[in-house]
């Protein structure tokens, strides 16, 4: 395996400057062999991917826009027929989990390690676009939904964060983790580098001063899972006293694209995703337009996801950059920004799906949004699960005021449809709240 890994890490030296014209070539040929696979072993695909199939079995990808777009639904519906049972050893272990879930239910996935070894090797390769040194320990704060041996409070201690350096420690710790005991933990840990959401860097930036935050000794944070917020490197910076990378990734295709040191824009992760940014008809945008993004995962055999719409909007950017290199351009990702709920006392909580997911016990929702309409009253949104069941507002509030906050006053509102936002999303917590509260301690 390390052989494997350390070829693919000299390959993406490679691939990042060759011409527009080869790493086409060099795309195209893991795309060949994808749709093979995903037709020869997937009933689900065989109708799907028939128009791109001529009769001598060559593969005409200039059809490619008459592949029908992977809804999420579908994926929900059809997922065990996406699924391929067995691999050869070399595409790698096939691992199952869930999804987050988000506004709506999670997603069982599959995948195979080839998928794991692909993103870690462009984890590395942006780690020596911003001058990371990948024997250096890192600290992670994310959530472990998928993993049963989660790390308890103390955290995990583990090594080669980065598969280049194996011996390299690596710490990680759960975000559900209250913020002074993530605090004390990287205290005590003093790591240069720190990856974790957006939201979980901004939730230690506002409980710090610029002293305790600088003390910190973080040099580097690596953001994931979410849009980063206007605003939020600035603050960062100002409180940690460190720069932001930040990735595109979601669990079903891995690592989608990575900020280029250069400029302020993703380059696309083109050896390990094809992505496509389209209009409402699935057809590819002009540079500078926003439009829907469409993945195709190149390493995931497992369980492919071909032409897959993961319901976020980008800005297609222009073909070159100042870096040099020749990996396509997106110049703002518009996925969901994770909003904080401010209270009275000047208490900030991030809300996620972990902390929702518990009040379908009080709430029958199918899909939910959480709305703080001021300091205390906060509107659960819902579209009914179909059950029948009644809320129960008492167990709600009860249960809310343990993981939330104890003033909150929850109130629930049955929807048929929510609105999207102002980037076409649906927004599951949003705040009315103008966040005037002094910014972290002083």
């Amino acid at each position: 395996m390390q052989e494997l890994i350390d070829r693919y890490n000299s390959a993406l030296a490679k691939t990042e400057r060759m011409s527009h014209r080869d790493l086409r070539h060099y795309q195209e040929a893991l795309l060949i062999r994808l749709l093979r696979h995903a037709r020869d072993n997937l009933s689900f695909y065989r109708s799907r991917l028939d128009a791109l199939f001529r009769g001598n079995g060559d593969v005409d990808l200039s059809r490619w826009n008459e592949i029908p777009i992977l809804r999420r639904d579908e994926v929900s519906l059809h997922g065990p027929k996406m699924r391929v049972p067995q691999l050869p050893t070399s595409y790698g272990e096939i691992h199952y989990f869930q999804t987050s879930g988000s506004t709506g239910a999670p997603l069982d996935i599959a995948s195979n390690a080839l998928v794991l070894v692909a993103s870690n090797a462009l984890l590395t390769r942006m780690a020596r676009w911003f001058g990371l040194d990948t024997s250096r320990p890192l600290a992670t704060i994310r959530l472990f939904a998928n993993d049963p041996a989660r790390p308890g409070p103390e955290g995990r201690v583990s090594n080669g964060w980065s598969f280049a350096n194996p011996t390299a420690p690596f710490y990680e710790i759960e975000l559900m983790t209250p913020i002074e005991q993530q605090l004390e933990w990287l205290s005590r840990h003093k790591t240069p580098y720190l990856a974790t959401q957006p939201s979980g860097a901004l939730a230690i930036a506002h409980a710090v001063t610029p002293e305790r935050g600088k003390a910190l000794g973080i040099e580097i944070v690596i953001l994931f899972g979410e849009t980063i917020p206007d605003g939020a490197r600035d603050f960062i910076y100002e409180r940690l006293g460190a720069r932001v990378a930040a990735i595109y990734s979601c669990q079903e295709i891995g690592t989608i694209a990575c900020e280029c040191e250069a400029m302020p824009h993703y380059h696309v992760a083109a050896e390990n995703a094809f992505v496509e940014i389209v209009d409402e008809n699935g057809h590819e945008v002009a540079p500078g337009e926003l439009g829907r993004v469409v993945v195709t995962g190149l390493y995931n055999y497992a369980m492919p996801f071909i032409r897959y719409d993961l319901g976020d909007l980008a800005w297609a950017g222009m073909a070159t950059c100042m870096c040099g290199r020749a990996l396509p351009v997106i110049t703002r990702i518009e996925g969901r920004i994770r909003n904080a709920f401010v209270f009275r006392d000047g208490a900030r909580v991030w809300p996620r799906g972990a902390m929702v997911r518990p009040m379908h016990a009080f709430v029958p929702f199918q899909r939910y949004q959480l709305v703080q309409l001021d300091h205390e009253r906060i509107e659960f949104r819902y579209i009914a699960d179909g059950s029948g069941r009644k809320p129960d507002v008492a167990g709600l509030n009860a249960y809310a005021r343990t993981v939330l906050h104890p003033s909150i006053q929850m109130s629930v509102c049955e929807m048929e449809v929510f609105p999207p936002g102002p980037s076409g999303k649906v927004v599951e917590f949003i705040s009315h709240i103008l966040d005037s509260a002094p910014r972290g301690p002083t």
